[in-house]
């Protein structure tokens, strides 16, 4: 009698882990990241993900991040850390990267600055480059052999394509594979990421997802002047909208479906309906909006002055911040996670806080070059990062106000911190007397009851 009970103790207990969630983390750059509807037309490909696959079976944790490399995500402690306190044994882990390894044009950041400090020049600020046959293809490792560590399967897929059309086809530096010179001396070494990629995967014996192969099949049928219009309607030829995340993210579901080493999870997925799919599009655009402002609470104001900020890696001057040392160093295209202006808001220690209205005064004094993000994230390890607004073309000595009607929840004894990080298009050298302006930051909002 003893052993019926414990046999069928045991299989209700198998029955219940067989009953949960399946969890699918995707960890990559911008073009698979999620976006706030009201900051941006930009859409990654992660956030489409989950439409197809069955929600009570199978959760999908999109963990892409803007401007992350191999190299950052892995490093960065609440990025690749945290993903791995969310991952457990009989999830799957899609690995993309690429796009910001490519930063310093194929070239190890680190082994790159060596050789400039020993010819006397000056040396990289953006750290993010990886040398494709070397420090690239070992963070991929290292997040395949921690993955598996834990019991994950993980994925690697190739990163979808910059929309570099030439003669109608995508050139060679669209599909990751660089052209590299040094000094006008043509370097010896290939600098093809997706080639290896799927050499890491050979000799890791983990599934390769070619979706570089798969979205140049579809950008050029489409054509360069539709692929522009319909796809990348976000004013580069990297980050796509609304139809281009969507489509490929559709991509990534039949590569999934039609590998068969990952037929474990063929009969979880399925192509939805259309009217599904346009119904999942439309949530993303709405979803948290209505229910954050319906939520009933006691209104409050804030306002953060300037004297009350964290700053790093900055100096404040009369016309406002400016890179430490006093100039913007040279080659950054995208933020700088190390170099921020900090603002902070805590809920009280027994009702949580949401957060309504966002407004900034914003100012770029001295030249047309300044951007900014504006990202929000929680506790002092800034957590569960959001970009909430982008700026790439500031106008010169021209106020504006940012307002965002973004609602934010921040949880009983939790803190918020809202960051503007700043850098400059120094058209390929330093710039100085550069300076962005803020003015007081104000939150409106409420205490929930």
């Amino acid at each position: 009698m003893r052993k019926i009970i414990t046999f069928v103790l045991c299989t209700l207990y198998l029955c219940t882990l067989s009953a949960a969630p399946r969890r699918v983390h995707t960890i990559g750059d911008s073009t698979m990241s999620d976006y706030k509807p009201a900051a941006t037309p930009k859409r990654g490909w992660g956030m489409y993900l989950q439409v197809f696959f069955n929600p009570d079976s199978v959760e999908v944790n999109n963990r892409g991040k803007s401007g992350a490399s191999t190299r950052t995500f892995y490093e960065t402690e609440n990025l690749w850390p945290s993903v791995k306190q969310q991952m457990h044994a009989g999830d799957y882990l899609i690995i993309q990267f690429a796009h910001n390894d490519e930063k310093c044009k194929g070239e190890d950041v680190y082994a790159e600055n060596a050789r400039l400090r020993a010819e006397g020049k000056d040396t990289l600020t953006d750290m993010r480059g990886t040398e494709p046959n070397t420090t690239y293809k070992m963070y991929l490792r290292r997040f395949v052999s921690e993955a598996r560590e834990m019991g994950v399967t993980p994925v690697l897929m190739s990163p979808i394509c910059r929309a570099y059309f030439k003669n109608g086809k995508i050139n060679d530096e669209g599909q990751h594979k660089l052209d590299v010179q040094r000094d006008n001396v043509q370097c010896t070494m290939d600098k093809d990421y997706v080639r290896c990629m799927r050499e890491v995967a050979e000799e890791m014996n983990v599934p390769f997802l070619n979706m570089t192969e798969k979205t140049r099949e579809m950008y050029e049928f489409a054509g360069q002047e539709q692929c522009m219009a319909q796809y990348f309607n976000c004013g580069d030829k990297t980050h796509t909208g609304k139809a281009g995340g969507f489509l490929n993210a559709q991509l990534a579901y039949l590569l999934i479906r039609n590998c068969p080493e990952l037929k474990e999870l063929h009969h979880l997925i399925a192509l939805p309906p259309v009217e599904t799919s346009a119904a999942y599009i439309r949530a993303i655009e709405e979803r948290g909006r209505q229910a954050a402002f319906a939520a009933k609470g006691t209104p409050i104001e804030l306002k953060i002055k300037n004297e009350k900020l964290k700053i790093k890696n900055l100096e404040l001057a009369k016309k406002g911040y400016i890179a430490a040392g006093g100039q913007w160093p040279a080659g950054e295209i995208d933020e700088v996670a190390n170099r921020y202006i900090d603002y902070s808001v805590s809920a009280d220690k027994k009702k949580g806080t949401v957060i309504e209205t966002i407004t900034l005064p914003v100012k770029a004094v001295g030249g047309e070059g300044m951007n900014i993000h504006i990202n929000y994230g929680f506790g002092d390890s800034f957590s569960e990062v959001t970009t909430i607004y982008e700026n790439t073309a500031l106008p010169k000595n021209k106020q504006i106000v940012v307002r965002l009607d973004q609602p934010v929840l921040i949880p009983a004894g939790q803190t918020l911190h809202i960051r503007v990080l700043p850098w400059y298009d120094s058209n390929g050298k330093p710039q100085g007397k550069k300076y962005l302006h803020l003015g007081d930051l104000t939150l409106s909002g409420k205490i929930l009851k």
